[in-house]
């Protein structure tokens, strides 16, 4: 820090012209004239007396000369009013440079993407620096904010070019993100800097528009003939057992644009024909347009419906863009989730009856846009299937070769082969109004209370390796669950005649938590967001994820995928049924990081060093302080000499 005493007005140091005067008055001032007495003894006495103090009012001269001289200089630079000059303000040399390397930041002119041409303004700048001997810290805001280079010198300034050259020659794609910037996690970075360093401009290079940006210095990166078409979003709706297709569509950038929008529709209906459509789609800048092919209730108005179209089943849509833009990563939507998953259910009892049908009833309806429910009921004298189904339901038997390739569920069973590690013990009577007692806490028992249901006979089970007891009896388990790769078995020993469970809304729902947990959906969604960690399921030891530059084996369930790139992504997996199940889902980019001419109410700021208050400090106080100390000082010299 730089200080320094400076006076206000310097022309009152001619008061030390009294200086001058008072030295002459002490040239011109009388000399008092010894007189050696001699008559008396007393005389001679005091006159030696006085001679011994001599010394000290000589000292005591010079001591009011040098009072008199300070109070003369003091009031002189009283007249010159001094103060300290605050301190001075030093010129900018510490550099904090952050680029956003986001989706939108790939928008493309002849001139490269916007990101390189925000690395080369930054090449430019750091040239700048250089010279003026600063430092530069250079951070990029991708999907996490990371340092390029950190705090560089002149000493460095071959390395900074060096690194800042190649940043520009590289892909972009292989340096932004795909999502949103980590701008926050950025400015964070730069509090190391501006924190502990006085002075330092941070510099934000980016396409978005801030309308307070604090004290960041926002270089914008746009190009007023950059403009974007983009296809936001597709949703696909049932109305009235028809789909309705819903699609997103705007236009950014300085003008208003007639958007050609393509959709098509692959594997519609029985036939499995693809539906081609193609509107005109009128964007306003800046704002969305949703676009509507299908069917629309009688509530509705038909101005409503941009296209009209029976579609009852579809594989995947297409929506599509074909203007020639310059941001290409939201021209192509794919939508997945039209075909239902065939669920095969075989239904064999030695005494039939309807409960388990009217289960699965609610469970179509239920699940009605998940499953294809397929069900099949085998009479006592017909012969039954023991593979080819996802779900077997024994009731009142066992069968004789039991089936390997999907669930089997086995109520009231008479025996179980010792393959299925259950033994069965003696038959049980109990109370009309027994209820059973929860058992282990399990997805098949979410929203299930087990002091609801009453059993009145029941077979109890002896042996049972490998299983969960789901729900007691007497403290004896009588429900349980076993799910091991190679055997899915789901057991209640009693029969649903001497209970209430059939009747009660727990029976379908513990039949539709026993197909999700033994039929899990490999995904919950069709659709996400770059950058989102999702969660997926199996029906098999293993999943094959295969999207754009990724390859993923899972084996370990539900496991978690990082989506980091957007495209179309496939799911392979092969079931114990031995059929391979193939699905497919979409990664997008951010709606947000459509909008190439993004503007923003406010820019997150990183701490900055606080200065010391720049005021000037007046002396004038202190300096009167000293004088009339002074002048006391010298009022008591004159007294003593005197008295």
């Amino acid at each position: 820090r730089d200080y320094g005493m400076s006076w206000l007005t310097p022309l009152g140091f001619l008061g030390l012209i009294g200086l001058v005067v008072l030295i002459l008055i002490y040239i011109i001032k009388p000399n008092y004239q010894q007189k050696f007495i001699s008559s008396t003894y007393v005389w001679k006495k005091s006159l030696k007396y006085k001679k011994k103090k001599m010394p000290i009012n000589r000292l005591q001269d010079i001591l009011l000369f040098l009072c008199q001289v300070l109070i003369i200089t003091g009031m002189a630079s009283i007249l010159a009013q001094p103060f300290i000059m605050a301190e001075k303000e030093q010129e900018v040399k510490e550099h904090v440079v952050i680029i956003d390397a986001s989706a939108s930041m790939l928008s493309m002119t002849e001139q490269g993407t916007r990101f390189q041409r925000a690395v080369y303004e930054v090449r430019t700048l750091s040239e700048k620096v250089m010279e003026e001997e600063g430092h530069m810290t250079v951070i990029l805001a991708g999907n996490k904010a990371s340092y390029v280079v950190q705090n560089v010198g002149a000493d460095l300034q071959n390395d900074l070019f060096e690194t800042l050259d190649e940043l520009a020659k590289k892909p972009s794609e292989e340096i932004c993100t795909y999502g949103e910037p980590d701008i926050e996690g950025a400015m964070k970075l730069a509090e190391a800097i501006t924190a502990e360093t006085k002075d330092v401009e941070v510099l934000l290079y980016t396409d978005t528009q801030y309308i307070d940006a604090g004290k960041v210095t926002v270089k914008q990166i746009t190009d007023e003939r950059e403009w974007n078409a983009a296809i936001l979003d597709v949703r696909a709706l049932v109305v009235e057992n028809y789909y309705r297709f819903e699609v997103d569509v705007a236009c950014y950038g300085n003008k208003d644009a007639d958007i050609n929008v393509l959709v098509d529709i692959y594997g519609a209906n029985e036939s499995k024909a693809t539906i081609c459509l193609e509107v005109k789609a009128r964007c306003k800048a800046g704002q969305v347009e949703t676009l509507v092919f299908g069917n629309y209730s009688e509530e509705e108005p038909d101005e409503t419906i941009t296209e009209d179209v029976e579609v009852y089943s579809y594989n995947y849509v297409v929506a599509r863009t074909d203007e020639l833009d310059t941001y290409e990563l939201d021209n192509t939507f794919y939508l997945y989730g039209g075909e239902k998953q065939l669920l095969k259910i075989q239904y064999c009892s030695a005494m039939p009856n309807n409960y388990f049908a009217t289960a699965m009833d609610v469970i179509r309806d239920r699940f009605g846009s998940k499953w294809d429910v397929e069900y099949t009921e085998v009479l006592p004298d017909e012969e039954y299937a023991t593979e080819g189904y996802d779900v077997y339901i024994f009731e009142h038997e066992t069968p004789k070769t039991f089936p390997q390739d999907g669930l089997v569920i086995l109520s009231n069973p008479d025996k179980v082969p010792s393959s299925t590690g259950l033994r069965l013990g003696q038959r049980f009577n109990a109370r009309e109004d027994t209820t059973l007692t929860q058992g282990d806490d399990h997805p098949i028992m979410k929203g299930i209370k087990a002091e609801n249901i009453i059993v009145t006979k029941f077979t109890e089970i002896t042996s049972y390796d490998g299983y969960t007891p789901l729900m007691y009896c007497f403290g004896k388990p009588i429900v349980m669950a076993k799910n091991e790769p190679d055997q899915k078995i789901l057991v209640m020993t009693f029969s649903l005649n001497y209970s209430d469970f059939s009747m009660l809304l727990e029976f379908p729902l513990f039949l539709s938590n026993a197909l999700n947990f033994y039929i899990p959906a490999t995904m919950s969604e069709y659709v996400y967001d770059v950058n989102t960690s999702i969660k997926l399921n199996a029906r098999s030891d293993k999943l094959n994820i295969d999207g754009p530059m990724t390859s993923i084996e899972m084996t370990k369930f539900p496991g978690t995928v990082d989506l980091q790139k957007p495209g179309v992504y496939t799911v392979t997996q092969v079931p114990i049924s031995g059929n391979t199940v193939v699905e497919n889902f979409y990664v997008r980019i951010p709606v947000a990081e459509s909008n190439t001419a993004a503007v923003e109410d406010t820019l997150t700021n990183p701490y900055f060093y606080e200065s010391t208050e720049n005021d000037d400090l007046d002396l004038l106080f202190y300096f009167a302080m000293a004088l009339v100390a002074l002048l006391f000082l010298e009022w008591g010299l004159q007294a003593r000499k005197q008295f």
